[in-house]
């Protein structure tokens, strides 16, 4: 990924939270003569060391995780468009502001009954706070035991985490603060969490 010193972060405690923001990573790994992308929603553990989650099992890309290729996961966190009309200074160039985080695993897949069912129950509570109410009722579990049948449920082992947050880190904090106040100023447009993450960004930086 390609990533401007300037707009580097190396605040893992940030990429942990876009990643929960937006568990719903892009995959992408290869084959002999193509590349297989897909999309699901994953957990990071506590410790950062893995992904878990699962695909259907009639989606091809799983089959490639027995080929032991690197598969990256792209976590898209707020982003929008920026116009050279929200600033006060001139000349500026319209461009896009975003966070993304890219992490590259090793993946296996699990196999064992014992792991499958806990790790399908840990995504579904992780997502649905009111699950519990569910969990023990019986036409629940014979649904999702069936459903078990029919996906194939992964873990993967994180060999490095990159972060890009393109937040207008490279210009004057004068300008960024005027980027700010027009995307909270019209809260219809849903821009508050990219104008919230380029704040804590400013925030980071040396004043001065």
């Amino acid at each position: 990924m390609y990533r401007p010193s300037h707009f580097r972060s190396n605040n893992q405690e940030r990429a942990t939270q876009l990643i929960a923001d937006n568990p719903l990573a892009t995959v992408i790994t290869s084959s002999e003569d193509n590349l297989e992308v897909s999309l699901t929603p994953v957990l990071m553990n506590d410790a950062r060391s893995h992904l878990e989650g699962h695909f259907a099992l009639q989606n091809e890309i799983w089959r490639q995780f027995t080929k032991k290729n690197i598969t990256s996961f792209l976590f898209q966190g707020p982003h929008g468009y920026i116009s050279p009309s929200w600033y006060t200074t001139s000349p500026h160039l319209p461009t896009w502001n975003y966070a993304v985080v890219e992490i590259r695993a090793n993946v296996t897949l699990i196999e064992d009954k014992e792991e499958v069912m806990p790790l399908l129950h840990r995504l579904t509570k992780h997502f649905d706070p009111n699950f519990s109410q569910f969990a023990t009722a019986k036409n629940y579990i014979e649904l999702i035991n069936n459903a078990a049948t029919g996906v194939v449920c992964f873990r993967a082992n994180i060999l490095d985490i990159k972060t890009k947050f393109k937040l207008s880190q490279n210009k004057p904090r004068s300008d960024i603060n005027e980027l700010i106040a027009t995307l909270r100023s019209n809260e219809s447009d849903g821009k508050s969490a990219l104008a919230d993450l380029m704040q804590q960004q400013l925030d980071d930086q040396p004043k001065g």
